[in-house]
């Protein structure tokens, strides 16, 4: 799929902005979103790519809106790394989790409100924004619009990352804007669709488990055996994001060589 990477408009008073930093981990690339009518919010101001960045600021000025602030869903450097330039630029208060915002606290708009939902999983401070009137999620790196995301430990919880799944699912949204790859049209669908992967992949650990491997990284090998040997480190810390999990909900009792 063909990314626009300047300014398009998505939704009434939503349009995306896509850094240039494509690769495995962030699909076509970072989505920035300008949020509003005539004075908007910016979600995500990506990369410190000085492109995307000088994308931001004329998009600002072709639409001819005031900026407000920037709210931040969560400090990953795709999503984070240009906030300090963009500031130099567009001076305006840095919101995210812990700083100005926490579950539930509500940002207002020209055309609406915001709410803040505090979805961890993918990491401890990571937030979605709902848009209630609408039925728009802003979701940051709790989906994407393709391909999945990592849960890495210690700041990744797996646990924690099915239920911010599930929380999300739960308000149903009528639309998804991920912070890499398309808007999703069909959100309860690809909620399940992340909910059931990772409990597939679950089942796939207890699986090796019994047939008697006993480390992250063995187990990694296994279910990754048809994968790229440069996956499997990746692949290692998501497994023993599962392990934690088990471990903590009492379910690796009975295998040998592993601590329960």
């Amino acid at each position: 799929m063909t990314f626009e990477r300047e300014l398009t408009q998505i939704d009434q008073y939503v349009w995306r902005i896509v850094a240039d930093n494509p690769s495995p981990m962030t699909g076509p690339g970072t989505n920035t979103y300008l949020v509003g009518r005539e004075r908007v919010i910016i979600i995500d101001p990506g990369p410190n790519l000085a492109g995307h960045l000088a994308n931001i600021v004329a998009a600002l000025d072709t639409l001819r809106v005031t900026p407000e602030a920037i709210i931040l869903t969560h400090p990953h450097p795709d999503h984070e790394g240009g906030i300090e330039a963009l500031r130099q630029e567009i001076p305006v208060p840095l919101l995210k989790f812990g700083q100005g915002l926490d579950d539930h606290s509500q940002i207002s708009l020209d055309c609406g409100a915001l709410l803040v939902r505090h979805t961890p999983g993918h990491i401890h401070d990571h937030i979605s924004l709902w848009w209630a009137e609408p039925g728009l999620l802003f979701a940051g790196d709790l989906v994407a619009g393709q391909g999945t995301i990592l849960v890495i430990p210690p700041d990744g919880d797996m646990a924690d990352y099915l239920d911010s799944l599930r929380a999300m699912q739960a308000l149903a949204p009528a639309r998804i804007f991920p912070g890499h790859g398309p808007a999703s049209d069909t959100p309860d669908a690809l909620l399940q669709t992340y909910i059931d992967h990772r409990l597939a992949r679950e089942q796939q650990v207890l699986h090796w488990l019994a047939q008697g491997r006993s480390t992250a990284a063995d187990i990694a090998a296994a279910i990754y055996a048809d994968q790229p040997p440069q996956v499997l480190p990746i692949a290692t810390l998501q497994v023993e994001a599962h392990l934690i999990k088990l471990r903590r909900e009492g379910r690796l009792a009975g295998f040998e060589g592993i601590d329960s």
